[in-house]
């Protein structure tokens, strides 16, 4: 029983997660490197009190993940915990550099620096998301690693579109990747996410 309760849990934990990235992606959109320094400490400026409240809810947010990412079996999943580590920590610097920025009112040079470094972040944020995504669902069944390996490709190739100054997949990444976490969710909170044996995880 408690065994039962601590699954569910589990995929609460994700939905928790959904929920909160949806509150807090909702808040505001900070600028990208692609504007001029001037228009993004402009921004910074006439947003401060919004950025902090939402970068401390994604503090909440990641915390929540990694809630979700343990009962998923993160500790003994290798590549599932290296997809954790690395998505927890590129979510982290996309938290703290915003802090960074709204707090300290750098002049425009230096807010670009820091909106450059933000948005490299954000890139390894995507690549984790990737990697993450095929680690998480590669012990399900058929159609969820086919949901996964799409969270996964949509990821990455925003990441290789963004190097060419192309937003067509900021919205679409994201929302695949929530839409992955909530099938994953709902399936540990019914009981219905079970590891296949590894000699036929790909029959």
């Amino acid at each position: 029983m408690e065994s039962s309760t601590t699954s569910r849990r589990g995929g609460l934990w994700g939905i928790a997660f959904v929920v909160t990235l949806f509150v807090a992606g909702a808040m505001v959109s900070l600028p990208s490197a692609r504007r001029t320094g001037r228009e993004i400490a402009t921004f910074y400026a006439a947003h401060t009190g919004v950025i902090l409240v939402q970068q401390v809810l994604g503090v909440v947010t990641l915390a929540f993940f990694l809630a979700f990412a343990l009962a998923l079996g993160a500790r003994p999943r290798r590549w599932l915990l290296v997809g954790t580590a690395l998505l927890a920590i590129s979510e982290l610097v996309t938290n703290i550099v915003p802090v960074i920025v709204a707090l300290t009112n750098p002049g425009p040079d230096g807010a670009h620096a820091w909106t450059v470094i933000e948005d490299l972040a954000d890139e390894a944020l995507f690549i984790s998301i990737a990697v993450f995504s095929v680690a998480a669902t590669v012990e399900e069944v058929g159609w969820v690693r086919l949901v996964g390996l799409m969270a996964a490709t949509i990821s990455l190739l925003r990441v290789v579109l963004t190097l060419f100054d192309v937003a067509a997949l900021d919205a679409l990444a994201p929302i695949t990747f929530l839409i992955l976490i909530l099938i994953l969710s709902v399936r540990i909170f019914m009981g219905l996410s079970k590891r296949m044996p590894t000699s036929t995880a790909h029959s």
